[in-house]
This record gives structure tokens, sequence and C-alpha cells, in this order.
């Protein structure tokens, strides 16, 4: 911005000076014809002096016609600093309404990161609250760890401590539920345990294997209606439940 203003202060600077070189140009145009005629009257008054004055008379045109071609010349220059200064104007009015496009745009980018640091802080806060109930259920997947350990001699003992944790596991799932069922009760809002296309398994307990299924409408209407005829109330398991009771689950006999 700055190096545009000084063109346009040089520029107008140019501009005056040229005008101010026409004005003297034809001031001495002026002088000369001036002195022209009176030497063309002399020349009649004094013959005597005929080619001294034809000479000087010839030079004048020749300092005229060299003046003439001067402040054509400058007139020139005149235009194309005009033009220039024309050229400047417009340069300088497309730069402001780009600095003002800018401007707006960098207001609509620092909005937006305020947005994002406003949601980055809550993803923060939720992740502090995910790291820790991670570290219950690790402290909980050590402790198993370390009873499936202890136990790796005692085959009937390993079987029995399965069953009661994955019943222990099953009854903290119902009861989840439960407290999620009552708090939706008192606010009105439905709660599942799964958001739509999470995907989620089911122990069968009639053949103890896994029955895998992906959220969606038709789950939560089961999942409303618990005691439906052939769709009892399930526990649901997440992967990472599933991968760490298949890693503490038995062989069978």
């Amino acid at each position: 911005m700055n190096s545009v203003q000084e063109n346009k202060n040089e520029l107008e600077a140019a501009v005056r000076y040229c005008e101010s070189a026409i004005s003297r140009a034809q001031a001495t145009i002026e002088s000369m014809e001036f002195r022209q005629q009176a030497a063309s009257k002399a020349w009649h008054e004094q013959t005597g002096r005929e080619a001294a004055l034809e000479y000087a008379v010839n030079d004048l045109k020749l300092k005229n016609e060299e003046l003439k071609s001067e402040v054509a010349e400058l007139e020139q220059s005149e235009h194309d600093l005009k033009f220039q200064y024309s050229e400047a104007k417009t340069n300088m009015a497309l730069m402001t309404d780009e600095i003002a496009t800018l401007k707006d745009q960098l207001a609509e980018r620092e909005d937006k990161w305020d947005q994002a640091m406003l949601e980055n802080t809550k993803l923060n806060d939720r992740l502090m609250i995910s790291t820790k109930e991670v570290g219950q259920l690790q402290s909980e997947v050590d402790e198993l760890a370390k009873a499936y350990k202890d136990s790796t001699h005692e085959e009937i003992t390993m079987k029995k401590a399965w069953r009661e944790q994955r019943e222990l596991v099953a009854l903290r799932d119902d009861q989840i539920a439960m407290l999620e069922r009552r708090l939706a009760k008192y606010t009105g809002e439905k709660v599942y345990p799964f958001k739509e296309g999470d995907l989620y398994y089911v122990f069968n307990q009639l053949d103890g294997t896994w029955i895998e299924s992906v959220w969606d409408h038709e789950s939560e209407r089961i999942h409303d209606t618990p005691s439906m005829p052939n769709h009892p109330h399930k526990v649901y398991f997440t992967i990472d439940q599933k991968h760490v009771l298949d890693k503490f689950k038995p062989e069978d006999d």
C-alpha cells in the first residue's frame, strides 16, 4: 500500500513538472515569434543586415521547431503519466477491495477457529472422561488376567470364574440399561446402548456362540419391547467386551 501511494505521489509530481515545462516552452515560443517578427521588420528597415537577419531568422525557426518538438514530447510524456496515474488509481481501488475481502475471510476464519477450539475443548473433556473409563476397564481386565493366570492349572475353577464373570458383566450391563431406561423415563428421552450403525454382539446362551449385529431401527424397536415373543431381552456386548471374554473363555471338554 505504501509503494502504491509513493508511485502515485511521484506520478502527480511528474505531471506538474510537465505542465510547468509546457508553459515555459509556450512562453519561449511566443518570445521567439516576437523576436522573429522584430527581426523581419529590421530586415526590411536595414537591407544591409539582410543576410545576418535571414540567418538569425532561420536559426530562430530551427530553435522554434526544436522547442515544438520538445513540447510535443512533453505532452506525450504528460499523456503517458496521466495514463499511468489512472492505472495506479485503478490498481489501488482493486487492492482496497481485495484487502476488504481478505479481512472478511480472516474474520470468518477466526470465527471458525474459535468454534473449532470450543469443540476441541469439549472433545478433550469427553476424552478425559473416556480415558478414566478406559482406565477402570483396564483395571478390571488386569484383575481378570491375574485371576485367569492364577487358575491356569484348575480348569474347573477357571470355567466357573469365567461363567461368574460373564454373569457379572451381563448383570452390570443390565443395571446400566435399567438405569438408562429409568433416566429416559424421567427425562422423556430415549437412550440406547449404541448408535445407529454401531457393531455389537449378543451371546447365545443355548449354544454358547456369538451373534453379530448392527444397531438400527429394528434393534431399537426390539430394545424398547424386551418382552415381545421370540425376542427376549438380550445382553449387549461391544467388540472390546467380546474380545475380553473370548480371551478368558476356556476350551470346552
